[in-house]
């Protein structure tokens, strides 16, 4: 007759089994001091790694995208510059996520590598200098600091109040704030530099139109002079007075627009030499005196917390082990 094997001996439950309460706290029993031991030592790790890890300090600033506009020229005459391709309405006006991605830019990144923010450093303490520790400007290392200045550099917009909030992470908060100063001078100077281009497109198209209606004025002026001269008793005909009265008013018109040309030529002339910054710095550039990231006994909690879980994921796979090698599932019998 077959021997049926005793439930007792069965052998220990699987992984996916049912497990009480009361087993559950038998085990926690059994482990509890190596797992408390295995957490007190990685605190001193977690200790370590804070005092060694590199200090990173956050200057953070923010500067309101003023919505303006370049252009004052009256509705007709801005029709006319886009007959000649020449787009001069609301040339001014920029989003603030343009701005967010300005910050992001190679060439405003570039411009920063050669600004000085640290006059203590022996090579100078250029932005260059701090990232790769050298004033190498070749394109290999010109790839690497901006790899690394990204990384420190970060910049996000709001649609709804056109702020743009700006952080910068360096060695030491001082440096940190003359970064993000750096970079809002050089946002400033974009702007400054932009606008003068466009005023310039706009004083060298008023500029031809201006000669344009000039010479139309002096046509039309000389074509009157020549009809004086032809038709000295014109008032007798009725056909010459129509036609002197149609180059009076030709005449009025040409001159209209000559002046109105001429006063937005000086308007232009003076717009292209304006360097009033179109942004406004809300938040000046402030770093904490505390290093950004978790502190040291945050990190010892941590490292504190991770050692417990590692110990007590240890034994208990230990213990499972050891049980299923000392009971091994029972035999059938003839």
């Amino acid at each position: 007759m077959e021997a049926k094997t005793d439930a007792g001996l069965s052998g220990p439950r699987g992984w996916g089994e049912h497990v009480t309460l009361q087993e559950f706290l038998d085990s926690l029993r059994q482990v509890w001091r190596p797992v408390l031991l295995g957490g007190i030592l990685a605190i001193p790790i977690g200790v370590l790694v804070g005092t060694l890890r590199p200090k990173r300090y956050v200057a953070h600033a923010a500067f309101m995208a003023e919505q303006t506009s370049l252009s004052s020229l009256p509705s007709g005459l801005g029709a006319l510059a886009a007959q000649f391709g020449v787009n001069l309405a609301n040339e001014g006006t920029r989003s603030p996520q343009f701005y967010s991605d300005l910050l992001g830019t190679t060439a405003l990144l570039t411009s920063l590598l050669d600004s000085t923010v640290d006059s203590t450093q022996p090579l100078g303490g250029t932005v260059r200098v701090l990232l790769i520790g050298t004033n190498d400007n070749s394109r290999q290392s010109t790839d690497r600091s901006l790899r690394k200045l990204r990384r420190r550099v970060h910049a996000t917009a709001d649609s709804r109040t056109s702020v743009v909030q700006l952080s910068v992470s360096a060695e030491t908060p001082r440096v940190a704030e003359r970064m993000a100063g750096a970079l809002l001078e050089e946002v400033k100077h974009f702007n400054v530099s932009t606008r003068q281009l466009l005023a310039r497109e706009r004083r060298v198209f008023l500029e031809g139109r201006v000669t344009d209606a000039y010479h139309a004025l002096s046509a039309s002026e000389e074509a009157l002079r020549r009809f004086y001269e032809g038709n000295r008793r014109f008032s007798e005909s009725p056909a010459l007075v129509f036609d002197e009265s149609r180059m009076k008013r030709g005449i009025e018109l040409r001159q209209e627009l000559y002046t109105t040309l001429s006063k937005e030529l000086e308007t232009a002339r003076i717009q292209e030499i304006n360097d009033t910054p179109t942004i406004t710095v809300i938040d000046p550039p402030t770093a904490s005196s505390r290093p950004s990231g978790p502190t040291v006994i945050g990190l010892a909690a941590l490292f504190f917390i991770l050692g417990v879980c590692s110990t007590t994921a240890w034994r208990l796979t230990s213990m499972k082990s050891r049980s299923i090698a000392g009971h091994p599932t029972g035999s059938r019998g003839n």
